[in-house]
């Protein structure tokens, strides 16, 4: 999750990188086209606090459950990951389970929703303007490619292409309304989380 999230921010320097070096088209990060992404929620100052509140067990009982079942299929970069490969087994799911609803937030299968909600929102919070200046980057990088005079027509049509799939990609990674504003509060926390990974 954390490199799709990387992906976003990411996504401009690609451009910019593909456009001076004259690359013709740039593949799509990889994370957006090859994951299938949970549905996001809608965030409360609740759900956000039993994210963070259980995170650090769910992570220490994760050590444990390794230990036992050894390594799981997880991305080193997603600090949720280790939950969906444990969650196979069925008494690591009932401790899991335990440890999430404790921190009122109802199963797993929530628990990664609710995840992937505050990970994206505070990726977009971190770029800036609720996540509004990837759109202004963007747009921004579409005008220098058309007034640029040494690309040649079919070039910039191939990139400018190779941006708008971009946008797309990042429109579809947009936070529901509000929870930007409801993660802010908790940057500092939820950081903590993304740099111990």
């Amino acid at each position: 999750m954390i490199a799709l999230l990387r992906s976003i921010t990411a996504a401009t320097a690609i451009v910019f990188a593909s456009f001076t070096l004259g690359i013709l088209a740039a593949p799509a990060p990889a994370a957006a086209q090859n994951q299938q992404l949970p549905p996001q929620v809608s965030l409360t100052p609740e759900l956000v606090e039993g994210f963070i509140g259980s995170y650090p067990e769910l992570h220490q009982l994760g050590e444990q459950l390794e230990q036992k079942y050894g390594k799981v299929d997880a991305d080193p970069e997603d600090p949720s990951s280790f939950v969906s490969g444990f969650a196979q087994y069925a008494d690591a799911r009932a401790q899991m389970e335990g440890i999430v609803q404790g921190h009122g937030i109802p199963s797993i299968q929530d628990w990664v929703q609710v995840a992937y909600s505050v990970m994206l929102a505070y990726s977009f919070a971190e770029r800036g303007e609720g996540g509004g200046s990837v759109d202004s980057e963007m747009a921004e990088a579409i005008g220098q490619i058309k007034n640029d005079k040494s690309i040649p027509e079919q070039q910039k049509e191939q990139l400018i292409a190779m941006l708008e799939q971009q946008m797309a990609q990042i429109s579809q990674l947009r936070p529901p309304a509000g929870n930007i504003e409801v993660v802010v509060p908790y940057a500092e926390q939820i950081k903590q989380i993304v740099d111990s990974q």
